[in-house]
Parts: structure tokens; sequence; C-alpha cells
């Protein structure tokens, strides 16, 4: 007899066809820093990314004790207050100071491919979640870290002129543009005051790498300046009229430009002021977006070149819609949606491979402004007249 061409098996078969997996919580704070170190340990290579963990790793920056550079104090001021992975880019001091930015600012070698300095942060083993240059106040400094920022979906945190409140405001207006990445440019203006061993008394450093500290100790989504957020500083380079009921003051004017800054308040010593980007955004909310972003490029691979059938999508979106219910619930997000968008998944886009998610959300808004309504009652009067009588 011939071969039964529609046997297949005398038994069981068993094809599974398992959910997607759970996408995890958004992560942690992650840092990138671009910087000097002079005296770094020779095994640190230049214009590579190197993690930072604790001091015993930063101590490799500075070898000799003298302090010298911009990345050993960073880390050091950094690791004083939290614990968290710092990416550093090391690039050799240049003649004068414009020589030291263009090695910052870096590029790609033409010849090598290499990445150098700021570029390099596109190669940091995890994506940094905030990225700085601590030191550098410069316009092209500014516009490489903003470009990166854009392209890692990173915030960028900048240092300001440090001279005068004006000069503050001005470099803040030349910043900018839809689609540069300074939607999630963070600007603190002017530099700290700090001691150092070293020197056997303060001196000045970057109000960026301090705003550094308050930004890896809340989560990406909230406000650096979360309830008064303190840094381990002796002073400012110049001091900022600050009044939280007075709207006058030249702190309130650096804020409405998008300028941040330190200011001795009622919580003691001196907190972070500002909750906003120069393109006026809320850093929180913007942060929260990028979250959000990096999260679905971490997770997206796992469905690539499956079939686009109808099971695939559904399940997609309700692991979408799972994942931001679980935000909601722990108030990371004030809400969310997620479903197939109803115009763009047409013919010509399935054709080529092509389906759109529609993801509606909302995060919360940070507490920047409290209005108190103070109204007298008469009737309280009355009442207080009658229990008299």
């Amino acid at each position: 007899m011939p071969k039964i061409a529609a046997f297949a098996h005398n038994g069981i078969s068993i094809e599974r066809q398992p959910t997607p997996p759970p996408m995890g919580p958004l992560g942690g704070i992650i840092l990138g820093l671009v910087g000097t170190a002079p005296d770094a340990d020779e095994s640190l290579a230049k214009n590579t990314p190197i993690r930072i963990a604790n001091m015993s790793d930063a101590a490799k920056l500075d070898t000799t004790g003298d302090e010298k550079g911009t990345l050993w104090r960073t880390c050091y001021e950094l690791l004083r207050l939290v614990s968290v992975p710092i990416y550093t880019v090391i690039v050799d001091e240049g003649d004068d100071v414009a020589a030291t930015t263009a090695n910052v600012v870096g590029k790609v070698d033409a010849t090598t491919g290499q990445r150098l300095g700021i570029e390099a942060l596109a190669d940091c083993m995890e994506t940094p979640t905030h990225i700085a240059a601590p030191g550098f106040s410069s316009k092209a400094a500014a516009d490489a870290l903003a470009a990166m920022g854009k392209r890692l979906f990173a915030i960028a945190v900048g240092d300001g002129p440090n001279t005068n409140d004006m000069d503050a405001v001005a470099f803040s207006q030349s910043l900018g543009g839809e689609g540069t990445g300074y939607e999630g440019f963070y600007l603190v203006d002017p530099q700290v005051s700090v001691y150092s061993q070293a020197a056997k008394g303060n001196v000045y450093f970057s109000a960026a790498a301090a705003a550094l500290s308050c930004f890896a100790r809340v989560s990406a989504w909230e406000s650096p300046a979360k309830g008064g957020m303190g840094a381990l500083i002796q002073g400012t380079a110049r001091s900022i009229d600050y009044n939280i009921m007075d709207k006058s003051t030249n702190g309130g004017l650096l804020n409405s430009h998008g300028v941040s800054y330190f200011a001795r308040t009622s919580m003691g010593g001196f907190s972070l002021i500002g909750n906003r980007c120069v393109t006026g955004r809320f850093v929180s909310q913007v942060g929260l977006e990028y979250a959000i972003i990096r999260k679905l490029a971490q997770t997206a691979q796992g469905a690539m070149g499956r079939n686009l059938s109808k099971s695939l999508m559904d399940q997609e979106i309700a692991k979408l819609n799972y994942w931001l219910q679980s935000l909601q619930a722990d108030e990371t997000i004030m809400g969310a949606e997620v479903y197939l968008h109803p115009t763009l998944n047409n013919v010509e886009n399935y054709t080529n491979g092509e389906w759109h998610i529609a993801i509606k959300y909302y995060g919360f808004a940070p507490n920047e402004h409290m209005v108190y309504h103070m109204i007298e009652d008469t009737g309280i009067v009355e009442s207080f007249i009658e229990q008299v009588l």
C-alpha cells in the first residue's frame, strides 16, 4: 500500500503561543557625562564611555589628588548623595578653553569611525537618562548636548554663563528651536560653591552637575525640584533673589525664561528652584515621555518579523494597555489608552509591513504654583454671637 498522504502522527502535538513577556518598570536614572580628567588612571581610555559605580571607580579619575578636570568632582559630588550608574567620557584638555570645548563637543573620526566627545555617549552600554558636560557653558556645547539628548531620549542638563541674571536670560533665549532637542534641555545658573580638599577651601563648580544630584534622587517622571530637593553645596557664585511669596524677584525672572538655580529656602540649605526646560515644558513630563519611549524601544524587538496577524496585534495592544494600567496604578501617569490608529492602518501601509499603534497618555504636572484663597466670613461671627447670647 502506498503511504497515507493525510497521516500526520498517531498521538498528540503541542503548539505553544505564549503571551508577550511583561514590559517591566520604566527604569532608573543613568547619567552620561563628558569632560576632562588629566590625572586619570592610564587604563581609562579616552573618548570611550567608562562606567563609574562607586567612589573607588571615581578615584581613578584623579590619581594624584589634585582634583584637576571636571569629571572627578562631578562624580564625587554625585556619589556623596546617591548611588547611580555614571558613564564618563574623558576628553583631552586643549591649549585653551575653545580647544577643550571642541574636544567636548566632539565628532565622528573620519578615519576610524570612532565617536568622540559628546558623540561617544551613544556608545554607553546602558542608555543614559540624563546627560551633561559639566562646566562647559558655550552655545556649541549646549547644541551638542541637546542634539544627543534628542537622539538618546535623554534629558540634557547644561550650565549657564555664570555672569549675571540678564546674561543667563539672554543665553536661554539663544537656545531652542522646534525639533532640535531643546524641549528636553534643563539649564542651570550660576555655579555653586563646594569644599575642595586640594584647595583647602571652597571652589566654584558646575551648577548642572549639582542639579544632576537632584535628578538622580527622583524618578525620571518627577521634577528635580521635588520637595525642595537640596544639594551639598556651600553657596552660589551670586545670590539669586528668591521669595516664595513674591512674583517679581530675579528668581522668578530666571524661571520664566527656563533658567533654574539654587537658592536658600525655608527647607534649610540650598534647594534647586525650577521645574521647566528652556522651551517651557515641564522637565518631569519630558522625562516621562522619554522614559516611555526608551521602554518601547527596549521591548519591541521580540515582535519584529512576526506575521502581522490579528492575534499579534491584539496581543501587543493588550500588553501595552496592561503595562500602562500598572503605571497609572502607582501614579506614574494620570491615565492612558492604547488602540489601533483608525486612519493610518490602511491597505497601503499594511502591504508595506507597517502598522500604527496609538498611545494616549498624560503625566502629572508638578506643583509649581499654590494659590491660597483667604475669605473672611461674617457668618462665622453671627454663629459665634448666637452661641454667646
